[in-house]
């Protein structure tokens, strides 16, 4: 069995220590700010508050239309094109020296909620989580009852292995708002990883009594049935994943690692076959998975993993 899902709550390689920082860069000498339309343009001082505002507008319009959400899942992934990643953090450095710039000479640089939310998620999402933590806490000491900022929190803090501090975070936002799929699901998983797997199970119960087809859900109660030894209710699971998505790469490998197990060749072989014509990287991990031994002589095994 893989889990391959789980890869995607493994720290980045970068230093992932959650320690206090300043919230904004310090301001370079001269700077020479860049406009959305990348134009250069040296701001008077009359002109940096209206250009700290037209940049938080065309940021959030930006950060919404490319997917960046207000409330995180866990393992919630984005995929952006070098150059749109560079522009956004390119304006997020040229905001930060404008509100220094104009804090410096005591004039107003608010941040609505949306917008820090959103960079906050921008930064977690593309492998800064120090800095997405920052802007949480930033939020959570003008707001600590916020639902969406502790959901939030709890997904970064758990993406850097800090479990007992998620589930805290999780379980504050619960008592805000008890029936949130998001929040169950994200608690769920972070009990999932932490071996709790009866109390994760019941997480994922609630959350799919909100929605019976919230994948998160179902998947990683897929999972806890396995961890837990009940491998034909774990199959059901993953029917049911597959029945809602038949292209889960990860749903069809782990029932054809069941299929095997019970000795059902033709539904591990079927559902092996069509998770590596999704993805060919699953072929080198089905040649080293011991949970497929008893295909390895099966002649269309060895004609799909070759």
């Amino acid at each position: 069995m893989r889990f391959p899902s789980l890869n995607r709550f493994k720290p980045p390689e970068r230093d992932n220590t959650v320690k206090a920082e300043p919230l904004v860069s310090t301001p370079q000498e001269d700077p020479t700010p860049t406009t959305p339309q990348q134009a250069d343009v040296v701001l008077t001082k009359q002109d940096e508050g209206a250009k700290f505002e037209d940049n938080k507008k065309y940021l959030t319009k930006t950060l919404t239309s490319i997917g960046i959400p207000l409330v995180l899942r866990a393992g919630q992934k984005i995929h952006l094109q070098q150059e749109t990643e560079q522009e956004i953090l390119s304006l997020l450095e040229e905001n930060a020296n404008l509100k220094d710039a104009l804090q410096s000479t005591g004039r107003p640089a608010i941040e609505e909620e949306e917008y820090v939310l959103r960079v906050a998620s921008f930064y977690h999402l593309t492998g800064n989580s120090q800095r997405a933590v920052e802007m949480y806490e930033k939020i959570i000491r003008e707001n600590p009852t916020k639902m969406s900022v502790l959901n939030n929190m709890g997904v970064v803090l758990d993406s850097v292995g800090n479990y007992d501090s998620a589930l805290q975070n999780f379980n504050e936002a619960l008592k805000r708002v008890p029936e949130n799929i998001h929040v169950l699901s994200n608690k769920g998983i972070t009990l999932y990883k932490s071996e709790k797997y009866e109390q994760a199970i019941e997480c994922f119960d609630a959350a799919l009594k909100i929605d019976s087809s919230y994948i998160n859900a179902l998947t990683f109660k897929g999972h806890s049935l396995y961890r837990l030894g009940k491998n034909k209710e774990a199959l059901d699971w993953y029917n049911k994943v597959i029945r809602l998505d038949n292209n889960n790469v990860e749903a069809l490998y782990n029932k054809a690692c069941l299929c095997s197990m019970k000795d059902d060749e033709y539904g591990a072989i079927t559902s092996l076959q069509k998770a590596i014509r999704l993805d060919s990287s699953w072929k080198d991990i089905a040649l080293q998975d011991k949970d497929l031994d008893r295909l390895r002589t099966n002649t269309r095994f060895r004609e799909i993993t070759r």
